[in-house]
C-alpha cells in the first residue's frame, strides 16, 4: 500500500499530471460521443460494395486525393471501439506534444493551462460529418503533423534521434500530409527549417527527406483528377456563385470569414490568448501607447464576441457589423464607407496581434517564431478562399488556426511565468480552468 501511496503520490507532483485530468475527461466524452451518423454510415458500406484498393482509385479519379486518409477511414469505421481509444490517446498525445516542443519552464504550471485550452477547443466540431470520418481527416493529421515537427527541436536541441524515431516520425509525416492544409503547415515548416540550416550551414538529411515528401504530397494533391471533379461537382452543390467570383472577392471572403469565427462570436479560445497577449505586453513594456494597442484584440473579442448582442441591442450599428457576414464575406463596396466597418475592425485586430506579439518578447526570434506559428495557423484557413466549400466545410476547417492559438497561448503564459513577481496568475488560470470546465460539461452535454 505505501508503494501505491508513493506512486499516487509522485503521479500527481509530477509535470504531466495535468494531462491525467485531460485523459479522465477525455475518457468521459469519448465514450459519450454517439457513432454511426452521417459519412461514418456512408464510409461503413464501403466495403459491401467494392474492394479497398478500387474504392481508392476510383476515389483518386472522382473525387479526392486523401487515399491513405480514406484508407484507414474504411476500416477504421468498423471498429467503434477501438476509435474511441485511439482518439482519446491522440488528444492526450497531442497536448504532451505541445508540451514538450514549446514548454521549457515552469512546465507544470503551464501543462495545467493547456489542459484547460484543449478542454476550451469546441470540439463539437469534430462530428459535424461523422466523428470518425471528421476525426481522421482533421484531428489525426493534426495530431501526426505535430509528432512530425517532433525532431525538429531534436536537432535543434542536438539530442540523439534513434532510428525507430525516424520511422514513427516519417510515418506520421506521410498521413498528415494527405490532408492539405497540414501539407502546407509542414512544407512551410521544414521549408523555413532548412533554409535555417542551410544559413548556419549545418543541413540534416532528414529535414531534406521531409521537405521532398511535403513537396512530393503537394504536387499529388495539385495534380489529382478527383481534387478538380470534386471542386467542380461541390460548385454547383453547394456554391454555383463562387466561379463568377473575381480574386479580391475570394480573398476577402477567406480573410473575413477566417476572421470573424474568432472576433465577432463568443469565442473563448481567443479571449484567453489575447488576454495573455495584453498581460504580455503590459507586463514588458511601459509605453502606453504599446498596452493600447495589446488591448485592442481583448476589447474586441469581448465587445464584439463575448458580450456581442448585449452592446449592440444598445448600439444597432455594432449589432450591423456583427451581422455583416454573408455568403461572399461583408459584401464590402469600395463606394460605401459603412460597408469597410467590418473588414476595417477585423483588419486592426489583425495587425495589433500581430504588433503586440513582436513586442511580447526579449528575443525577437522568438517574437518572429509565434508570429510565423499565428500565420500558419491563419494561412489554413485563408486556403479556403479557393474551395467552394468554404461555407458547406462548416466550422471543422478551423482546427489548425485554433491550434495556433493554443500552442501560442502556452507559450505566451509558459513566458508570463518567468517574471516572478506575478501573483494574479493564480486567479488568472482558475478562471481559465473554470471556463475550460464549463465548456467540457457543454460539449458532453450537447451530445
Amino acid at each position: 500500500m505505501e508503494i501505491i501511496k508513493k506512486s499516487i503520490i509522485k503521479l500527481y507532483d509530477g509535470k504531466y499530471f495535468p494531462f491525467v485530468i485531460l485523459a479522465i475527461g477525455m475518457m468521459i466524452f469519448h465514450f459519450a460521443v454517439p457513432l454511426g451518423t452521417y459519412d461514418d454510415v456512408w464510409f461503413g458500406e464501403v466495403l459491401q460494395r467494392t474492394d479497398i484498393l478500387s474504392f481508392l482509385i476510383s476515389r483518386y479519379n472522382e473525387w479526392s486525393s486523401r487515399v491513405l486518409i480514406e484508407a484507414a477511414l474504411v476500416i477504421m469505421v468498423h471498429y467503434e471501439t477501438v476509435w474511441r481509444i485511439c482518439n482519446l490517446i491522440l488528444v492526450v498525445l497531442t497536448a504532451i506534444v505541445i508540451s514538450k516542443i514549446f514548454v521549457k519552464t515552469n512546465i507544470r504550471s503551464t501543462n495545467w493551462i493547456l489542459t484547460a485550452l484543449m478542454f476550451l477547443y469546441p470540439i463539437s466540431q469534430m462530428g459535424s460529418t461523422g466523428w470518425i470520418a471528421t476525426t481522421l481527416n482533421y484531428f489525426w493529421p493534426l495530431a501526426f503533423g505535430l509528432i512530425a515537427i517532433i525532431p525538429i527541436k531534436k536537432i535543434l536541441n542536438k539530442e540523439k534521434i534513434a532510428w525507430f524515431e525516424y520511422v514513427v516520425y516519417t510515418i506520421s509525416m506521410v498521413y498528415s500530409i494527405n490532408q492539405e492544409q497540414m501539407c502546407l503547415v509542414l512544407l512551410a515548416v521544414y521549408g523555413v527549417f532548412l533554409i535555417y540550416q542551410i544559413i548556419n550551414r549545418k543541413v540534416c538529411g532528414f529535414a531534406i527527406f521531409s521537405l521532398a515528401l511535403c513537396i512530393s504530397s503537394l504536387i499529388f494533391i495539385l495534380t489529382c483528377p478527383g481534387n478538380l471533379a470534386r471542386k467542380i461537382a461541390e460548385t454547383g452543390k453547394w456554391f454555383p456563385e463562387f466561379e463568377n467570383l473575381n480574386l479580391i472577392r475570394k480573398i476577402e471572403m477567406g480573410f473575413s470569414s477566417s476572421l470573424y469565427e474568432f472576433v465577432m462570436k463568443p469565442n473563448f479560445v481567443f479571449i484567453v490568448f489575447c488576454g495573455l497577449l495584453f498581460i504580455s505586453v503590459v507586463l514588458k513594456n511601459q509605453k502606453k501607447s504599446y498596452r493600447a494597442i495589446a488591448a485592442i484584440p481583448f476589447v474586441s473579442s469581448i465587445v464584439f464576441g463575448l458580450f456581442g448582442s448585449a452592446v449592440g441591442a444598445m448600439f444597432p450599428g455594432i449589432l450591423k457589423i456583427i451581422n455583416s457576414m454573408t455568403k461572399i464575406g461583408t459584401s464590402i463596396n469600395f463606394l460605401s464607407v459603412s460597408s469597410w466597418m467590418p473588414d476595417l475592425i477585423l483588419l486592426i485586430v489583425c495587425f495589433s496581434v500581430i504588433i503586440s506579439l513582436f513586442l511580447t518578447f526579449e528575443k525577437k526570434v522568438d517574437s518572429l517564431l509565434v508570429i510565423f506559428i499565428l500565420l500558419l495557423g491563419f494561412g489554413t484557413r485563408m486556403v479556403m478562399s479557393f474551395s467552394p466549400t468554404i461555407w458547406a466545410s462548416g466550422t471543422r476547417t478551423f482546427i489548425f488556426m485554433y491550434f495556433s492559438l493554443i500552442i501560442i497561448s502556452v507559450i505566451l503564459y509558459n513566458n508570463i511565468l518567468k517574471n516572478k513577481n506575478i501573483k494574479f496568475m493564480g486567479l488568472f488560470a482558475l478562471i481559465i480552468g473554470t471556463i475550460a470546465f464549463l465548456s467540457f460539461a457543454n460539449n458532453v452535454m450537447e451530445l
